[in-house]
């Protein structure tokens, strides 16, 4: 896993706003945002949904295909993933 280097005021900041129950857009630590969760909303994909969290929309499109083997390898199949994600 990646590590995240902070500097001592982006620390002081973090815990001054858990010590203030303050987040920047101005909800509190255990305030949440509504969350919206559609399905099947992109008719010629294998699968996809739609995610509304707050005034973030985000829409992802996955389709996957089972391929022809190669020649040269008969015995052997291969799957192509496509995704296509959409924040706006």
């Amino acid at each position: 896993m990646a590590s995240v280097v902070l500097s001592e005021a982006e620390k002081l900041y973090i815990v001054h706003g858990v010590q203030e129950d303050l987040r920047v857009d101005g909800r509190g630590c255990e305030d949440y945002r509504c969350a919206e969760v559609e399905t099947d909303v992109v008719s010629n994909t294998s699968g996809s949904a739609r995610v509304k969290l707050g005034e973030t929309d985000i829409l992802v499109g996955i389709k996957a295909e089972m391929g022809t083997p190669k020649l040269e390898k008969p015995d052997e199949g291969y799957l192509e993933f496509f995704v296509d994600w959409l924040v706006y």
